[in-house]
């Protein structure tokens, strides 16, 4: 079996910042010249597993923002990094975006839990939410957290200090240290995402059209897709205008980049704890869950995730209130 290529990856979770994170880590690879391709979820895709998906669509950085580890797990040796949430903030903010803003469009199933939620009150929704994002709960819980070359963070240390540490996942993937580009491969870079992009547009589109099941015996390299452009976050005129340069990542671009990508400007000027709750980038805080969290909700959670709470040190007294 041939090895995928794929050299780096990112590691998320649904409502764990996934979109600005890879928003950031997209701007670094239009000016780095390497390739960002996004899975969601395996089952949107006709492949057999996640290293069938990398081996057709060899990116170099994989983005992988519903991580299973037994997919992970079969992946070749890389480095990467992880990132989690308290599970109490990842409820209320699923809560929220799952009421108002989440894009039905590519999560079908999602529809018929937003009627429900769109006729209960908050209290019975946050309950209903706890039941619904069960299966996120539980790949966070079963993830292995001591994998070699996998950076752990929290979402909470990101958003508190940005720019630090994504210098932290810069370092450790060292993209600072990329060697030195030939005119060749950044232009055969950027044509990659031009036409990888155009490629999968063009497969939906087909899909529409013929409104038919895939034929049996097709190969992976024609596989029917149904989950978001891989390429969506990828910032073609940042890559456009890096594209026939010279890659180069210094520590120095890092603070601008972040910057470009501020709570502020996904919230079209809104500062960070001042919430819009139809908007998919709320309110930006952490701990937000205690003004959301009833004593029903708090005895529901302890019941049903305590144990991961504990597990993953959000909390080191079961008793907690």
């Amino acid at each position: 079996m041939t090895t995928t290529p794929i050299r780096y990856a990112y590691f998320g979770h649904h409502k764990c910042a996934t979109q600005w994170i890879t928003a950031i880590l997209a701007d670094i690879c239009a000016t780095t010249h390497l390739r960002m391709f996004e899975v969601s979820r395996i089952e949107d895709w006709d492949f057999a597993d996640l290293r069938a998906l990398v081996g057709c669509y060899r990116p170099d950085i994989l983005v992988y923002s519903n991580a299973e580890i037994d997919q992970v797990k079969l992946l070749p040796p890389l480095r990467g990094f992880h990132v989690i949430r308290d599970p109490r903030d990842l409820i209320v903010s699923a809560y929220f975006s799952h009421l108002h803003s989440h894009n039905l469009g590519t999560w079908p199933r999602l529809a018929e839990h937003r009627r429900q939620l769109q006729a209960a009150d908050k209290s019975a929704g946050l309950l209903l939410e706890m039941e619904f994002s069960r299966g996120v709960l539980a790949d966070i819980a079963s993830w292995d957290y001591d994998q070699p070359g996998v950076l752990e963070l929290r979402m909470e240390d990101l958003i508190a200090s940005p720019v630090e540490h994504v210098v932290r996942i810069v370092e450790h993937l060292g993209l600072t240290h990329l060697p030195r580009s030939r005119y060749r491969e950044r232009l055969a870079g950027l044509i990659g995402i031009l036409v990888g992009r155009a490629q999968r547009l063009a497969r939906r589109r087909l899909r529409q059209w013929m409104r038919s099941p895939t034929p049996e015996g097709e190969s992976s390299a024609t596989a029917r897709v149904h989950g978001l452009d891989p390429y969506r976050h990828y910032p073609l005129d940042a890559a456009w205008k890096h594209g026939l340069r010279y890659r180069s990542l210094a520590i120095a671009d890092v603070a601008g980049i972040v910057d470009r990508h501020s709570f502020s400007q996904k919230a079209g000027g809104r500062e960070r704890g001042v919430e819009d709750a139809r908007n998919h980038y709320r309110k930006g805080v952490a701990g937000d869950w205690r003004h959301h969290f009833e004593p029903v909700h708090i005895e529901y959670f302890k019941r049903n995730y305590n144990d991961l709470l504990l597990t993953l040190g959000y909390e080191t007294d079961a008793h907690w209130v």
